[in-house]
């Protein structure tokens, strides 16, 4: 087990991935942890502060949470246009093996935000060492997700210089093998991968606990969530908050956490009481 509150690792695999280790003062060896699985480009750089303020909120409820960066982004190695998710999810489960091996977390879970909570979801259906999941805002539908963010991508260029803007020329410098997005290089792969997701399409092989927070300004979770929700068979709710993976500054997600903390705390003493 890590010595320190907080230290920084290295997540060995097909690529060294740069982590980091949120140990538990309060307990040496918690039974439970979290693997935190980031969103995507500019959501990751939006929700930073609030996940790295969830990971030590959690751990002051004792659990020993771990933060890496997919190989690409952050601090760990590789081009991000050279990334695909699938090679991402195969991160994710390279932090799964660690978290089990090197930390020695005996009951894990995958916390995963926007595209990070659908590639959680992947992951976990790929292996047996996950045995619960959080999915804050899960993409369900990778397509309508780049299609937003790419219509998103034109109003903004058109804001920014708005006297030499050109909607198909903008159109057309998304449809290269690689186009910048918002400062991120996607390569054709990259978005092919990403159209292809549908957490829909099939009905998902994770038979764990599950929570999905469909975070929204509406009193009840949209129908995909609950559909989502339903399929895994676990519990989907709406929490009326800001988006803090889209927006830059100080953004408080405490609804979001507490709800978080206040469920893993209901799996924490239903498993206290069947074990």
């Amino acid at each position: 087990m890590v010595g320190l509150p907080e230290s920084v690792a290295v997540i060995p695999g097909p690529v060294p991935l740069h982590a980091v280790v949120h140990g538990c003062a309060c307990s040496p060896h918690p039974p439970w942890g979290l693997l935190f699985c980031d969103p995507f480009a500019e959501e990751k750089k939006c929700a930073h502060r609030v996940m790295v303020e969830a990971a030590r909120a959690f751990c002051a409820a004792d659990l020993t949470c771990v933060r890496f960066d997919y190989r690409g982004t952050g601090d760990s190695p590789g081009e991000f246009g050279a990334a695909t998710p699938e090679q991402w999810v195969e991160d994710i489960l390279a932090a799964v093996a660690y978290a089990r091996q090197e930390v020695g977390v005996p009951t894990l879970g995958l916390i995963g935000l926007r595209l990070g909570a659908a590639l959680a979801l992947q992951a976990a259906e790929a292996t047996e060492d996950v045995d619960f999941l959080v999915l804050w805002e899960p993409v369900i539908n990778g397509k309508q997700y780049l299609t937003q963010n790419l219509r998103r991508s034109f109003i903004k260029a058109m804001l920014t210089d708005e006297d030499k803007f050109d909607a198909g020329s903008v159109r057309q410098a998304h449809e290269q093998d690689i186009f910048d997005f918002d400062g991120y290089p996607i390569s054709a792969e990259m978005r092919r991968q990403i159209e292809s997701l549908d957490l829909l399409a099939a009905p998902p092989e994770f038979a764990g606990p599950s929570l999905v927070l469909n975070i929204t300004t509406k009193e009840q979770p949209g129908e995909p969530y609950v559909a989502l929700g339903e399929a895994l068979g676990g519990r989907v709710m709406a929490l009326r908050q800001e988006p803090f993976w889209s927006r830059i500054g100080l953004i408080e997600a405490q609804a979001t956490v507490e709800a978080t903390e206040i469920w893993l705390a209901e799996q924490q003493a239903a498993w206290m009481k069947d074990g």
